[in-house]
C-alpha cells in the first residue's frame, strides 16, 4: 500500500488521462463522485482476470439495489428514526471503539478487551481488504438518501459491511460470554442476551434503512464477523497454554506480521479511506500483544480490581483514563512518532505532497483514481495506535493508583 513518489504521479497522470471517460448512464456523473461506480471496463484494464470476474459476478447482487433501499426508506423514514439510526451508527465506527475498548481492562476483565480487539481488528482488515479488492459500490444517491455522520463514510467501496463485521463478531462473542456464565441465572442471561440482540438488529438495520448498505454487504460483513469470532474462539483453544512472556521473538514477530499484512494489503481501484481503519486497528492489535508481552515478562502487577473488591470508586476511573487516551492520541502522539521517523529513523516525509495530489483530485466531481498512502504514514498511524492499548493497559493502572483509584 505505500507509494513513492513517482508512482504517485504515473497515477495522477493516469487520473487526468482518464478525466473524460465514458458515463455509466446519461445523467449519471453524480453516481462517478463514489467509488465503484465507473463502467466495468474501468475497472477491468486495472484488475487480474479472476479479480474482475469476481466484482462482474457480484455485482449482479448490487446493480438494483439502490431501488430495494428507496422502497423501504420511503416507506419507514420517520424524523424520529433518522436521529435514532443516525446516531446509533456509531456504534460501529472505529471512535466509539477507541473510547469503549478499554472500559473492560479499567474495570477488571481484560480478557474480554483482548477477545474483542482480535476479533474487531481482523474483522475490520479482512473487510476492508474485500472492499478493496472487489470495489463494489454502494446503494446509488439519488434514489437512495444517505444518512450519515461522517461524509467519509460515503466515500467507502460497499460490500462487505464493516459495521455489520464488528456488530456480528462482537455480538457473537457476548453471546457466547454470557451462555458461558455460570454465575448468571437464566432470567439474567435472557435479559442480557436480550440486549445483544437489540444492540445487533439496531446496528445492522440500521445500515439499510440509512442508506448506506445492500443486502450483499449485510450478510457479507456477517459472514467477516462469524468467521473472525470463530477463529478467536479457536485460537483461544489452540494456544491456550502459550504464554508470549516466556519468548522474547514475540513481539518481534508482532510487529513484523502487523505491517506485513499492512505494506500487502490490496491496491484498490478509486480512491477510497477503508485502508486507514485497518493500520488503525491492527496498529491496536500490535500495541496490545506487545502490552501484554511486556507485563508477562517482567511480570508487573498492572491488573486492575474490580468492582467487587474495590467498589463504587471504579467506576470513576473512565474520567482518568479516557483523558489518558486523548492525551495520547490527539496531543503527544503525532509529534512524537513523526519526529522520531523523520529526525531519528530518516524516514522521507512525503505526506504533504501526497495530501496536495489528493487535494487536486478532489477538485473534480468524479471519483479519482487510487492514489496510495505513503510508507511514513502507515508506519506513523500503526505506533499512533499501538500506544492506545500501551497507555490503556500500562500506564492507566498507575495514574489510577496515583488518583487513589486502585
Amino acid at each position: 500500500m505505500a507509494t513513492t513518489t513517482t508512482e504517485i504521479i504515473s497515477e495522477i497522470n493516469a487520473v487526468n488521462d482518464n478525466v473524460n471517460i465514458e458515463m455509466a448512464a446519461p445523467g449519471s456523473k453524480h453516481l462517478l463522485a463514489d467509488p465503484g461506480n465507473h463502467p466495468a471496463e474501468h475497472f477491468k484494464k486495472r484488475m487480474s482476470w479472476l479479480r474482475f470476474q469476481s466484482r462482474e459476478y457480484l455485482t449482479r447482487f448490487t446493480n438494483n439495489q439502490s431501488n430495494f433501499l428507496y422502497s423501504l426508506q420511503k416507506k419507514h423514514r420517520t424524523p424520529l428514526r433518522d436521529i435514532y439510526f443516525k446516531y446509533t451508527s456509531f456504534m460501529g465506527a472505529h471512535t466509539f471503539y477507541v473510547i469503549t475498548l478499554p472500559m473492560p481492562v479499567w474495570f477488571g476483565y481484560f480478557d474480554v478487551t483482548q477477545d474483542m480487539i482480535y476479533i474487531l481488528g481482523y474483522s475490520i482488515y479482512l473487510s476492508g481488504y474485500l472492499k478493496d479488492y472487489w470495489c463494489l459500490p454502494r446503494p446509488r444517491a439519488p434514489p437512495v438518501e444517505r444518512i450519515a455522520l461522517s461524509k467519509s463514510t460515503t466515500k467507502e467501496y460497499g460490500a462487505p459491511s464493516s459495521h455489520c463485521a464488528n456488530a456480528t463478531g462482537v455480538s457473537l462473542l457476548f453471546f457466547w460470554k454470557i451462555c458461558m456464565a455460570e454465575t448468571l441465572t437464566w432470567p439474567m442471561r435472557l435479559f442480557f442476551l436480550s440486549l445483544v440482540v437489540f444492540y445487533y438488529l439496531t446496528l445492522v438495520f440500521g445500515r439499510v434503512y440509512c442508506g448506506m448498505h445492500g443486502m450483499l454487504d449485510l450478510f457479507s460483513g456477517a459472514a467477516v464477523g462469524a468467521i473472525c469470532f470463530a477463529i478467536r474462539i479457536g485460537s483461544d483453544y489452540v494456544f491456550r497454554n502459550f504464554h508470549s512472556g516466556e519468548h522474547f521473538w514475540f513481539p518481534l514477530l508482532s510487529v513484523a506480521w502487523g505491517l506485513f499484512i499492512l505494506f500487502n494489503h490490496v491496491r484498490p481501484v478509486d480512491e477510497c479511506p477503508c485502508f486507514e481503519d485497518s493500520v488503525a486497528f491492527i496498529g491496536v492489535v500490535g500495541g496490545l500483544e506487545f502490552s501484554d508481552w511486556l507485563i508477562q515478562r517482567y511480570g508487573l502487577n498492572l491488573v486492575c480490581s474490580r468492582y467487587t473488591t474495590y467498589g463504587l470508586k471504579v467506576f470513576l476511573r473512565p474520567l482518568v483514563g479516557v483523558a489518558s487516551v486523548l492525551l495520547w492520541k490527539d496531543v503527544i502522539s503525532k509529534t512524537l512518532v513523526y519526529t522520531l521517523l523523520i529526525k531519528l529513523l530518516k524516514f522521507r516525509d512525503d505526506r504533504g505532497e501526497k495530501a496536495h495530489l489528493h487535494d487536486k483530485n478532489n477538485e473534480d466531481v468524479e471519483c479519482s483514481l487510487y492514489i496510495g498512502v505513503p510508507k511514513i504514514e502507515i508506519i506513523g498511524r500503526y505506533i499512533i495506535y499501538a500506544g492506545i492499548p500501551a497507555t490503556v493497559i500500562l500506564l492507566c493502572p498507575i495514574f489510577f493508583t496515583w488518583t487513589n483509584l486502585g
